[in-house]
């Protein structure tokens, strides 16, 4: 999608086959970090012409730093790995809706659409501690008035065994 100065968010209900396996990578890599005793965000970064760019994965319990979101993290690998520039026009596929942080930097990286999981709404009974804004990734996303698209939740069901688990093992 064009990146064009004041539009509006693209609001996309339907994702299809590929989309759901993107998806189910990021729920995969949640349930994986979750394991490790942090907060189970997983992330996938796709380029725009399909293949992925990058990984990430929630690491603030274990890195001690609070910027190590899957979002995040998903986009440092890429810069890291000298990706940068395929993060223009990407989707990114998270397994939860993404925090007011990585939503603006998924913005500032570039990325054309934002695909998630489970709402905030969701999963934040969940998880102990921590803040919980009132800003959705849409409404962060939406402010920049740049047509950056997000879609979401989708696979909600699938998208919550990680949060469920993670609040079952009694973590922060």
């Amino acid at each position: 999608m064009p990146r064009t100065e004041g539009v509006e968010p693209e609001v996309v209900d339907e994702i299809d086959d590929v989309d759901r396996a993107h998806l189910r990578r990021a729920i995969a890599l949640a349930a994986e970090t979750g394991e490790a005793g942090n907060r189970p965000f997983g992330a996938v970064a796709v380029g725009a012409d399909g293949t992925v760019i990058s990984e990430g994965a929630n690491s603030v319990a274990t890195s001690g730093d609070v910027t190590e979101h899957a979002e995040l993290d998903a986009i440092t690998t890429a810069c890291a790995e000298g990706n940068g520039s395929r993060l223009d026009g990407a989707t990114v596929y998270a397994s939860g809706e993404p925090c007011p942080m990585c939503s603006a930097a998924m913005v500032w990286a570039g990325v054309s659409r934002v695909v998630f999981g489970a709402a905030a709404a969701q999963y934040a009974g969940l998880l102990g501690g921590g803040p919980h804004f009132a800003l959705s990734c849409a409404d962060v996303v939406g402010s920049a008035h740049d047509g950056t698209g997000v879609s979401g939740p989708h696979l909600s069901d699938e998208a919550l065994v990680p949060f469920l688990r993670f609040a079952a093992s009694g973590l922060p």
